[in-house]
Order: structure tokens, then sequence, then C-alpha cells
């Protein structure tokens, strides 16, 4: 994991990025906006680890990490952390701020129920996944990268063009033959990574024991602690998006087409993600065509 900004290193506050950020949140409790502070950044001069200009979705995210205040995902204080960015009172204070101003947002715009959100979206330019996103309270759904930000393009384009060739695809000659293998293999993936989470508290326990009887230091201990649960956390998200594709109602692949019409969107999704396995999107460079910007990486069996 890189550097987190405000910290030259884990517990250790920079001492030229920390006063900067503390005076970003200072701007937001005045009243400015998220875009209003990161100019203000911009404007002192400071980048993101990663050398880049911060961009306002890289500063909420960056000031929505409990890590920001020493704190880890549950609340708790870390041991270890000596220094903070934010005290804990601050940094909940600014949490509750944020909820207040998303629910005044929120109240402008429609909810979209995103098709291929959750890693099957990736940018073309940076190979990161694209997420749902508008660019203003009044504009429509969209995707964009969530690193570079480069990438965007309209979700009912989007969607459109990859409903239209996975039903084609549904349509082809041993299509439900493909589709019953695939589910095979999903059905195999969840089983193992049921196995894999519920063997975290033995894996835990068994690192727990080394360290008491002396075998690891400290400071490896909490360094398999983080990488264990990081572990649980990464394998419950994809044991979430894989039980999306399991149990769906494939019957004659030629009904699929009809049932499409009247389906939830979570069975919708379910046979869009069994079918593909990443939608990779390019820059629109003067066209948005899905034509000349999307490319499906259709997912095959192993068997």
């Amino acid at each position: 994991m890189g550097r987190l900004s405000g910290y030259v290193r884990t517990g250790v506050t920079h001492p030229e990025e920390a006063p900067l950020l503390r005076e970003a949140v200072t701007l937001l409790f005045d009243g400015k906006t998220e875009a209003e502070a990161t100019r203000w950044l911009a404007s002192r001069g400071m980048l993101t680890p990663r050398g880049n200009t911060f961009r306002r979705e890289v500063l909420h995210r960056l000031l929505a990490n409990p890590r920001l205040a020493g704190l880890d995902e549950s609340g708790k204080p870390i041991e270890g952390w000596d220094e903070r960015v934010l005290e804990p009172d601050v940094f909940h204070r600014l949490q509750k701020l944020f909820e207040e101003r998303s629910e005044k947002r929120g109240k402008s715009r429609d909810a979209h129920h995103y098709l291929v959100t959750g890693g099957c979206a990736l940018c073309d330019e940076c190979a990161h996944s694209m997420v749902g996103s508008r660019a203003h309270a009044e504009a429509p759904p969209s995707y964009k990268c969530d690193d570079c930000g480069k990438t965007r393009i309209n979700a009912d384009r989007l969607e459109d063009f990859v409903v239209e060739h996975v039903l084609a695809e549904l349509l082809k000659p041993g299509a439900r033959q493909r589709l019953e293998k695939l589910e095979c293999d999903i059905e195999a993936e969840v089983a193992r990574l049921k196995e894999h989470i519920e063997g975290a508290a033995e894996r835990d326990a068994s690192i727990g024991d080394l360290y008491g009887r002396g075998l690891i230091v400290k400071a490896a201990f909490l360094a398999a602690q983080k990488a264990s649960k990081e572990d649980v956390r990464v394998s419950k998200l994809r044991l979430k998006q894989l039980e999306q594709m399991t149990d769906l109602p494939i019957g004659d692949v030629h009904d699929l087409v009809a049932w499409w019409r009247t389906a939830s969107h979570a069975a919708k999704k379910g046979l869009v993600l069994l079918e593909v396995e990443h939608v990779r999107v390019g820059r629109a460079q003067g066209s948005q065509d899905p034509e000349k910007r999307v490319l499906i990486d259709w997912r095959q069996p192993t068997s």
C-alpha cells in the first residue's frame, strides 16, 4: 500500500502536508465546498503521493479514510499510531458534515443502478476500475475511472452497448452449454472462497500463537494481522460479486431475451457478470461511439 497523504510513514505526520490538510478541513467547516478546498490545496502546490494534482474525489476519499485520524475501519485507535493529521473528534465531525451534504445532494438526483461496476468496467488508459459517477448534481449517470479520472462515458450508452452484445452472444449456438460451464466454475470458486473466509480465524490464531511464543516480532505480527484482515475483506467482496452470478434461470437460451425485459436489476447484473470478464473503456478522443471506445473480454469456461 502506498504512502497516505499527510503522513511520512505510518503514524508519523508529514511536516508540510498535514497542516495543509488540516486547513482544508477548516475551510470545509467554514462552508467551503470540496471543490473549493481542492483548488486551495492546488494553489498551495500540494500533490498526491503519486505526484498528481488533487481532484475533488481523491480529496474526499482521503478525508473519509479513518487512518487520517489514526483509527481502524471499526473506529478504534490503531496501536502505535503516534501522530495524527486529524484528531478523532474532528474526523467524526467531518464525516457527519459529509453525510449532511450528501443527503442534500441526493434530493436533486434520481438513483441509477449501475450494471458493470464492482471491477467489471475498467479504464483502458490505466487498467483501474470505473465507478458510477455524475459530473454534477443534475448530470446524467456516467462511469469514470476511479484512479486517473481521465476516462468517462455515459452510463446508458455503455450499458446499452454491453447488453446488446451479451444478448447477441446468448443467441449463438452452444451458448447454453457454455453458460452452464461458467456457472459450474463460479460455484466452485464460491465454495473455495467460503472455505478460505471461514479459515481466517484459525489463521489469525496461528499468527497470535507464533507471536505469543516469541517466534515473530511485534512489527511482523501486526503486519500479518493487517494482511489477513485485508485478505478477508477482498475475499468477501469477491464472494459477494460471484454470488450474483449463480442460480440464474438459464433454461432455453432463446427465452433469455424475453426474460431480460422483465428481469430484476440484480438478475440482469448477474447474467452480465457471468458472461463478461471485463468491459474495457477507452478515452473519448473526439468520439462517443462505444463501438470505437469499448472492448468486451468474454469470460471463458475453465473446462
